[in-house]
């Protein structure tokens, strides 16, 4: 009889102990580990395409102005951010933060050499738009992979590289861009639209991948990877030329705060409140400054 009782004490503290660990033998076995994270990569591929052709639509439809804030507004990041927490933790989000704001930095680096490339008088618009991209691609690569490489996860070292960048950027993008153009509006095909949200969804499910694979500082920086940038510059510079880049890339340095905004609120917000309301409140900090920087650019047009 004691053996009995003995023996059902040991299998309901047993049963108890994995019911309070069941995300531990989720873990440690590799069979479901695979599943559980093949289908968050899924996931994070669907949504994050989908929100990102989304902003980029947004961009597509507005005053051209204000296109370049719409563009920098955190789509890529807020996605990768996400799923990289309900893969990882949110407590591993203060981890890449740093990466995503020099990264942020490497894309002001990608808008200006685009910009630039653009403008060569280049008769063939199919090999301009190709030149422009990949010099601009290798400019953020150029600027983003040492950073990592180096591993440095300072968050005021990011800043710096940050602000660096975005001075350099205002000066060239701003400053000096004088360009003024108009525009029709657009209207895409259903592959056109497939494509950009499938290229999106990649550059996300990529991000996750990394950060669960490698490190989440490298899930940090290419969730700053510019893939809604990409996709609107091409559009824009086959439709409209050359001159519709400059239009656009004149409120990017501007717009590249309401992005680093979001980052650095995700620092505090993700440990402190978790994903969903952490995700919330760092986005609603973003949202305010994008509010403030809408109603200056809608005064001075």
């Amino acid at each position: 009889m004691r053996r009995k009782k003995r023996r059902n004490k040991i299998i309901f503290f047993i049963r108890r102990y994995l019911l309070n660990h069941r995300n531990y033998y989720i873990i440690m076995n590799p069979k479901i580990m695979d599943v559980y994270f093949f289908l968050k990569l899924i996931i994070s591929f669907i949504i994050g395409g989908s929100a990102i052709a989304f902003i980029g639509w947004m961009a597509e439809n507005a005053n051209k102005k204000l296109a370049g804030i719409v563009i920098s507004l955190p789509s890529t990041v807020v996605i990768s951010y996400i799923f990289i927490a309900w893969t990882l933790s949110p407590k591993v989000i203060a981890s890449a933060v740093p990466a995503t704001i020099w990264s942020a930095g490497a894309v002001q680096i990608f808008a200006i050499i685009y910009y630039y490339i653009s403008n060569i008088k280049i008769k063939n618009n199919w090999f301009s738009m190709g030149l422009s991209i990949l010099g601009a691609l290798i400019g953020w690569f150029i600027w983003a992979l040492p950073f990592a490489f180096l591993k440095i996860s300072n968050i005021y070292v990011a800043l710096g590289g940050y602000i660096l960048t975005v001075l350099i950027s205002y000066y060239f993008l701003t400053i000096k861009n004088n360009t003024e153009d108009s525009f029709r509006s657009l209207r895409y095909s259903i592959w056109q639209k497939f494509g950009r949200a499938l290229f999106a969804g990649l550059i996300i499910a990529s991000a996750v991948f990394l950060a669960k694979v490698v490190n989440p500082f490298w899930g940090g920086l290419f969730s700053s990877f510019p893939a809604v940038f990409t996709s609107t510059f091409l559009i824009f510079h086959y439709y409209h030329g050359h001159k519709m880049i400059a239009k656009v890339t004149k409120a990017i340095p501007a717009g590249s705060i309401v992005y680093v905004m979001f980052a650095l609120a995700a620092t505090y917000t993700y440990p402190n409140f978790g994903i969903i309301l952490g995700t919330f409140l760092a986005y609603l900090a973003s949202l305010v400054l994008f509010l403030f920087l809408f109603k200056r650019s809608d005064k001075k047009s």
